[in-house]
């Protein structure tokens, strides 16, 4: 598999093979699926914080907790573990990183999953997020104002049988929850286990992927890195167009591009110093039981959430 996926990132358009091609055509059509679940279940963070505050409803919050625990059956059932390309880094910069990625996802009206199902919703200004996490991580590429951090791999802590049990309490909680509270349970459901399979096996395929990941690998590997966030952007449009019927694009004020833009900063900031985003916490983290990870995204929704109660957020799902 190490040879194919060097081929696959590794390679120029002129000299793709055949399984280079196959290759990234396969990457492609995960990317599709992973951006359509995104839209499809209106995940993110943000939402999911501002109805646990604002509206003491728990489901989308427990939701993420269940994605997290879908992608560990996969590397479970894959008997494969989990890797980060780069380390944890020491608690001066991730403790920073994740209130950075926190107050970021507030300003920005949305986390990096969040980001995707705007965008396909016709939310242009949404893409600036991305171009803004997208520069901060070309500046620090060309400067290497940061250490390297070796890359990690660890066992996952549990067994798929136990996994599997987890993952059915987590259903049978969430669903007790939503019986209690106006919450699409088929919805979530269906979402939370695409996102949690094909995001995994992305992971597969190409270590240490996350969403955040694939917008900054565009700088060193330019083919792979566009190909996935390219169809994940596509598989949102392709939801929001199944689900509205039809495509409203909606230009953005000078106030949306202003925090777009901001909020794209503070999260790529956060990103480089944690490092990783909250899908890298929550999909890869989380599965190799990582503290560092679980520190990181208390850290994180402690951010959001105090910011939520102070201050309010327009953020609502949309499907």
């Amino acid at each position: 598999m190490s040879e194919f996926l060097v081929s696959i990132f590794g390679s120029g358009l002129a000299e793709a093979s055949m399984e280079t091609w196959a290759g990234m055509a396969l990457l492609g059509v995960l990317g599709f699926v992973l951006g359509f679940a995104l839209n499809h279940g209106s995940i993110c963070t943000v939402i999911a914080m501002r109805e646990l505050v604002s509206e003491r409803r728990s489901a989308r919050s427990i939701a993420l907790v269940e994605c997290a625990v879908w992608a560990a059956l996969v590397y479970a059932i894959l008997e494969t573990s989990p890797t980060m390309q780069q380390g944890w880094s020491p608690l001066g910069y991730l403790v920073p990183g994740a209130m950075l990625f926190g107050i970021g996802t507030y300003v920005n009206g949305a986390c990096v999953f969040g980001s995707v199902g705007h965008f396909g919703n016709g939310h242009i200004d949404f893409g600036l997020t991305f171009l803004a996490i997208f520069a901060v991580f070309y500046i620090e590429s060309l400067f290497g104002l940061l250490p390297d951090q070796p890359p990690i791999s660890a066992s996952l802590p549990l067994g798929p049988v136990l996994l599997a049990i987890a993952l059915l309490a987590i259903l049978a909680l969430r669903l007790g929850v939503s019986l209690r509270s106006e919450s699409n349970f088929r919805r979530l459901t269906l979402s939370m286990g695409a996102i949690g399979i094909t995001f995994t096996i992305l992971a597969v395929f190409a270590p240490g992927f996350s969403i955040t990941a694939s917008v900054g690998a565009i700088v060193s590997i330019p083919v792979a890195g566009a190909v996935i966030s390219v169809c994940m952007f596509m598989g949102s449009f392709v939801s929001a167009r199944f689900r509205q019927r039809r495509f409203i694009l909606e230009w953005p004020t000078i106030e949306n591009i202003v925090r777009r833009t901001l909020g794209g900063i503070l999260m790529g900031l956060g990103a480089l110093l944690i490092p990783g985003g909250n899908d890298t916490l929550l999909m890869i983290g989380f599965p190799m039981g990582a503290w560092q990870a679980a520190l990181a995204y208390v850290l994180l929704v402690a951010s959001l959430a105090a910011l939520i109660a102070k201050f309010g957020s327009m953020a609502r799902s949309w499907s």
